[in-house]
């Protein structure tokens, strides 16, 4: 039952019906700079091998197989030209994909825009890290870098229209399609729910993304995810200081100094969490424990957990207030944040924008009034607490979290024993997608 002084709850259906057109800007050729959409933005591992290129492209192909009637544009290269695309051009974005060097990034879009000025219904995109080309050493000779190493995170970004989650069916095609990529790939983090879509070109609209998100607060700021995919990094190294490095991990060592402590942006309708994460809030367990509630559904999803606040997404329109679910899952993820997060827009003139100030208040929208501080990243990497997680679903290519016995149902008779931080391989060309290493118990 409603309690009477309880605000309204808007399903998108109703939210939709009411602020269409005020969730939208329309150009003076009537075309669409900004649309209401539904995004699903993910951060993973290991963006430059070649097994994890070949999964981004199951998934741009998974894509194309549930909403390819729509998708009309892209292009194939970060400098490469946005235009309309036939099978030939679907086919060079598909081949850019598993065909670029790891040394190079992968920077590619299908849309159903077709020119960059123009916001798209339907879009999938990425932008991969890369691998060292050569050797590294530092002009001091300090710091050796082998060739391979990986370098920075990687981040795939989708969005469908508002209108596909008024029903039922629409609603479940966009967890099936979230669902999968978090199954083909090692996410470290990320989010989905409703978020103003801009144009390809969005430096164009990003005032306009700051006003519909400080009027609707279940709206994300995400034209700039690209740029905060560093964010979600966990980077320690050794050495007196950042310039006198003698060694450089893409992990958090346990001892070395702390470079990037690795943080979340927020929550949103879905909040994903690698393993990273699951560890720091005490486990798998102790999440789904401090979580119980019947509208709050969490899956486990290869390497990591997606946290669904409600059973619909929210817009939080004035009258609705913050969406009720989204404050409760906020209240235990708070803590991942960043407490000193940085703008989520670049530089604007003379315009209101998501800058530092404000991207601060809106990050911290869903905080209640007595919200303790959020705690600061340690200097140096502590030990880390045992959890029951820790053993489960280590992706390949990170360390070992505890020296024992470990198998992946990628390879058959992969059993083996591994010491404490000894990276866990990844399997070449398994038909199982993405290596998870499971601890094994010992055997009499």
């Amino acid at each position: 039952m409603t309690l009477p002084d309880s605000p309204p709850v808007l399903k998108p259906l109703q939210a939709l019906s009411r602020y269409k057109e005020d969730l939208c800007v329309r150009l003076a050729d009537n075309s669409m700079g900004v649309l209401p959409g539904v995004i699903g933005t993910v951060f993973f591992e290991r963006g430059s091998q070649p097994e994890v290129r070949q999964a981004i492209l199951d998934c741009f192909d998974r894509f194309g197989e549930m909403f390819g009637e729509h998708l009309k544009g892209g292009k194939d290269a970060d400098l490469g030209k946005f235009t309309k695309r036939n099978a030939a051009g679907v086919e060079k974005i598909r081949r850019a994909i598993v065909d670029t060097p790891s040394h190079s990034q992968v920077s590619v879009l299908r849309s159903s825009a077709t020119d960059q000025d123009t916001a798209a219904e339907y879009s999938i995109g990425t932008l991969t890290g890369i691998a060292l080309p050569r050797d590294f050493v530092s002009p001091d000779g300090r710091l050796r870098v082998p060739k391979g190493k990986e370098s920075g995170l990687s981040y795939l970004k989708f969005n469908v229209p508002m209108d596909l989650v008024t029903t039922d069916e629409g609603v479940a095609q966009y967890e099936e399609f979230l669902r999968y990529v978090c199954g083909k790939l090692v996410v470290r983090g990320g989010y989905g729910g409703l978020a103003p879509v801009l144009a390809f070109s969005y430096h164009r609209y990003m005032s306009q993304e700051w006003a519909l998100a400080e009027r609707f607060t279940g709206l994300e700021i995400d034209s700039t995810a690209h740029l905060i995919k560093q964010d979600y990094e966990a980077i320690s190294y050794e050495g007196q200081s950042k310039e006198e490095m003698t060694a450089h991990h893409g992990y958090l060592k346990t001892g070395a100094k702390v470079s990037r402590w690795g943080f979340i942006k927020s929550v949103n309708w879905y909040t994903i969490l690698g393993e990273l994460f699951i560890e720091r809030l005490g486990g798998e367990a102790a999440i789904r424990a401090n979580l119980d509630r019947p509208d709050i559904h969490i899956e486990r999803a290869n390497a990591c957990l997606t946290i669904r606040a409600g059973d619909f997404p929210r817009l939080g329109a004035p009258e609705e207030g913050l969406p009720e679910p989204y404050v409760f899952v906020n209240s235990v993820l708070r803590v991942l944040r960043d407490p000193k997060p940085d703008a989520l827009h670049t530089y604007i003139p003379d315009l209101p924008s998501a800058d530092r100030k404000n991207a601060r208040t809106w990050i911290a929208r869903f905080d209640l009034p007595d919200a303790p501080p959020i705690p600061e990243a340690p200097q140096i990497v502590p030990q880390p607490a045992k959890t029951e997680r820790a053993r489960h679903n280590v992706p390949g290519g990170s360390p070992c979290p505890e020296a024992g016995w470990w198998q992946t149902p990628a390879k058959e008779g992969s059993r083996r024993h591994f010491k404490a931080g000894e990276i866990m391989p990844v399997i070449e060309g398994s038909a199982w997608g993405a290596t998870s290493w499971q601890w094994s118990p010992a055997q009499d």
